[in-house]
């Protein structure tokens, strides 16, 4: 196979990675050699001159060119082939991609498997790691060893200066339209204590009800939420229409997780880490901002009251709350500004695929109790995860009522 490597003009470099590399790396180059080379020898044919004694062929349609954007699927050939394409479904598995989705995602990879392809070389390495069994790439800094997802290639800062994001702007701009509607929410209900499901939870701080856990060891973290993991909150959002609208106008790089939070008077927030680095987070301090801390990293931060700041919280971070009146900032998440929109685009079509498919299995398993309890059988199996306080949209459900009125908020 090297031999007609090195006739099909790889560089060196690739056939020195093809003699050192085991595992899958060679075979992903296999198939884009593999369909590169099909590409050429179908070019020639067509191409060919007739022979002298040949009549012309018949006229026929015009077709589009085939190119990696085509939807036709060419079906694996060789064995190598059938092999990486079956690490590849496996992959798709982890984040429940629809048969629909899996063709548009396939298509993907024999665009990352073209190492000419430098767009999406950040894909590239990140699918050569899936496809080895490796969850993560080696964490740029000590810091982020906690963070259970590492996309290489990324700038890794604790802080970054907002100054250089021209899109956080707006938000500083409409300060006083943001702090309005937040005011506004002091005489309605929304807030809920913010928790996490077990597995998640690397402090194993039990939530006062007993579902799920919780990240701060003193004081109350209450959350508003906007837009969490796909789901749009409408009634929170329709009481916030221009902090709504200012979200909304992140488009496509917007991470699609956004609230208010707020930490009464004395809560320290627990060091932890974020899920991935794909993401920065900003939060714009809103009111009690004095007295408030955060840490990232080695970094401490101070925040001012309308002055947005951003942070990679990838990197291991905590907070305290010091003031006498209640903390709130507006978080909200944004991709990472050195990931271009192609690679946000595959990106986001996993998240949505894999955050569909734990709300659908949610409500399924939430519908088959309810029916289990009606015919008298109790709620079995299908609740034992909820119950468990595994679950995050059945959390999510639950701690909406748990809050009865705004007595914590202390202005």
């Amino acid at each position: 196979m090297l031999k007609s490597l090195r006739s099909s003009g790889l560089p060196d470099s690739r056939l020195l990675l093809l003699r050192m590399s085991a595992g899958l790396v060679p075979s992903l180059l296999l198939l884009w050699y593999v369909r590169t080379r099909r590409r050429q020898l179908s070019s020639a044919t067509a191409a060919a001159p007739p022979p002298p004694d040949a009549s012309p062929p018949p006229p026929r349609a015009e077709t589009a060119a085939r190119d990696d954007s085509s939807d036709e699927e060419e079906p694996p050939k060789t064995e190598h082939e059938v092999e990486v394409w079956k690490k590849v479904n496996g992959v798709w598995d982890e984040y429940c991609l629809s048969p629909l989705v899996r063709i548009a995602a396939q298509k993907w990879v024999r665009q990352m498997a073209d190492p000419q392809n430098k767009e999406l070389e950040r894909l590239r390495g990140w699918l050569l790691l899936k496809l080895n069994g490796k969850t993560r790439a080696p964490p740029p800094s000590q810091w982020q060893r906690g963070c259970p997802e590492i996309l290489a290639g990324l700038r890794g800062m604790p802080l970054w200066p907002s100054a250089r994001l021209p899109w956080l702007q707006p938000f500083e701009e409409n300060f006083a339209a943001i702090r309005r509607e937040l005011l506004a929410l002091r005489a309605a209900r929304g807030f809920q204590p913010l928790k996490i499901p077990n597995w998640a939870s690397k402090h194993k701080l039990a939530s006062p009800d007993g579902a799920g856990s919780v990240s701060h060891d003193a004081g109350d973290w209450n959350v508003y939420y906007l837009f969490l993991h796909e789901v749009k909150f409408a009634e929170n959002c329709a009481r916030c229409p221009e902090t709504t609208k200012l979200l909304q106008g992140l488009g496509a790089r917007s991470y699609q997780h956004a609230f208010f939070s707020a930490l009464t008077p004395g809560t320290h927030i627990l060091q932890h880490h974020g899920p991935t680095n794909k993401k920065l987070r900003v939060q714009l301090p809103i009111v009690g901002a004095e007295g408030s801390e955060l840490r990232v990293a080695d970094q401490l931060v101070r925040g001012k009251e309308g002055e947005c700041i951003l942070f990679d919280d990838s990197f291991e971070h905590e907070a305290w709350h010091r003031g006498d009146k209640t903390r709130i900032v507006l978080v909200f998440d944004v991709w990472h500004p050195d990931l271009t929109d192609r690679e946000v685009q595959f990106l986001s079509l996993l998240q949505r695929s894999r955050m569909r498919a734990e709300m659908a299995a949610e409500a399924h398993a939430r519908e088959k109790a309810s029916m289990q309890e009606a015919a008298g059988e109790g709620a079995g199996d299908s609740c034992k995860a909820d119950e468990k306080g595994d679950n995050f949209y059945q959390l999510l459900q639950e701690a909406k009522d748990l809050l009865p009125d705004n007595d914590w908020w202390v202005q």
